[in-house]
């Protein structure tokens, strides 16, 4: 109801109050309570009209207001999981370009090897060749084939290699690929320094072994991987102590030619150690 309720009342009794007093034998005693009284009661209906719409239209805003807000907390969600998934595929296709690189230059090597060794076949000498040896046994003519002292085995058969990092790492990141740039061993050069990574020269069985140390209050959790899938875990826990932890763990692969094999960063907090007397080192081998 609006005030036009209200000025239609005011209109009837005022002409009622205009009349005559001999007409209507009404006097201004009577007719002013009336008035008074009508006034208030649509004025207060008018008041609780309006009231009424207003908090229904203030639950409506509330709703949108509480819908929108649901909205940016869905939002923020998905922002921080797609920025998390980024993340996770911006460290998988590092890993991948650095194996990529590291199998090329594996390929080089390679070539290197397979033309240094022709030139061996192609060329005599007497401290590097094999020699057909004629024994008797029991009455009998028998060969064997002797290894000459001085002869070098194939640089695919053996392989070797140890190295430690040369430097503490602070709360690295899952999936941060450990670079053990200080090589004291690497025959066979199948391991890279430069990302490492190591790549199988040739199939066969082989022993891996690292070492990792956590800081006061840390831990590290690490994984060796063999390609994009983890082949053994370990856990470096100093956490709740004031003291320095080490912690090793040894694996035995076969692998084809080709393959490589690293140790990245699964979780962790604080520091990673590698200073003085505690190392965190990377090594491995071929058995056969």
């Amino acid at each position: 109801m609006q005030f036009s309720g209200l000025v239609l009342g005011l209109i009837l009794f005022g002409s009622v109050v205009c009349r005559g007093d001999d007409d209507m034998n009404f006097s201004n005693q009577d007719v002013m309570p009336a008035l008074d009284d009508y006034v208030k009661r649509l004025v207060e209906r008018e008041v609780h009209s309006m009231m009424v719409e207003w908090r229904n239209s203030q639950r409506v805003q509330d709703a949108k207001i509480r819908a929108l807000q649901s909205d940016l907390h869905q939002e923020r969600l998905l922002r921080k999981e797609l920025e998390a998934r980024i993340d996770i595929l911006e460290e998988q296709c590092k890993t991948t370009s650095e194996i990529s690189a590291v199998r090329q230059s594996n390929v080089t090597t390679d070539t290197i090897y397979n033309a240094a060794g022709a030139e061996k076949l192609n060329r005599t000498d007497p401290l590097t060749s094999t020699t057909n040896v004629t024994t008797k046994r029991n009455g009998e003519g028998s060969k064997f084939r002797r290894l000459l002292i001085g002869q070098e085995p194939t640089p695919h058969n053996t392989v070797a290699f140890y190295a430690y990092m040369s430097h503490d790492l602070a709360a690295p990141s899952a999936g941060h690929v450990l670079v053990f740039d200080v090589i004291k061993t690497n025959v066979g050069s199948a391991y890279n320094h430069h990302d490492g990574i190591f790549t199988a020269p040739s199939t066969g069985s082989y022993v891996f072994s690292w070492t990792v140390t956590s800081w006061y209050h840390s831990y590290v959790y690490s994984e060796l991987m063999v390609n994009s899938s983890s082949f053994g875990k370990l856990l470096t826990n100093s956490d709740e102590i004031n003291d320095e932890h080490v912690a090793s763990s040894v694996v035995a692969v076969a692998l084809t030619q080709g393959d490589v094999v690293y140790v990245r960063v699964a979780g962790s907090k604080g520091t990673l150690a590698s200073r003085g007397n505690i190392l965190t080192s990377f090594t491995g081998w071929k058995l056969f």
